[in-house]
């Protein structure tokens, strides 16, 4: 597991990438939520590496709305320990989801927070999604039409 603080210099910047808010017919019913989280890191080199945490909800069966958020930050290498890894040859969203906690945290925080006001914005109670990360996969909840 890579150590980020070692190899990275501290501090980034996150900023929003993009928003989707699609709202669609549906009808009276039980459906599933589902909460899926994506993580990808693209290397670019030699200054550091651009991460991307998108947070989606849809439900099953389709309806009530679709919601898709993502966040970024760029990760400076440190030069003084950037070589010591083969940063090309490496998964480095791999690392990420299982050593990244600080910054998967702090980018799943604003996606989770910009998720709440953005279903809160029509007078419903919001959707309050988890500020941490888990493996990317689903994760469902069951929600009522």
């Amino acid at each position: 597991m890579i150590d980020f603080s070692r190899y990275f210099l501290p501090g980034h910047q996150v900023f929003l990438e993009y928003i989707n808010f699609e709202t669609t017919a549906s009808r009276p019913g039980k459906r599933r939520m589902n909460c899926k989280d994506t993580i990808v890191a693209r290397l670019s080199d030699p200054v550091g590496v651009k991460v991307t945490f998108n947070r989606a909800l849809s439900f099953e069966p389709d309806g009530i709305f679709y919601l898709s958020v993502t966040f970024s930050c760029f990760l400076r290498f440190d030069p003084r320990t950037k070589d010591e890894v083969d940063w090309h040859s490496l998964d480095i969203a791999g690392e990420l989801r299982t050593g990244g906690g600080p910054i998967l945290l702090e980018l799943a925080s604003r996606a989770s927070l910009l998720i709440s006001e953005i279903t809160s914005a029509s007078g419903q109670p919001p959707i309050i999604t988890s500020a941490s990360t888990r493996a990317p996969k689903d994760r469902g909840e069951q929600a009522e039409q």
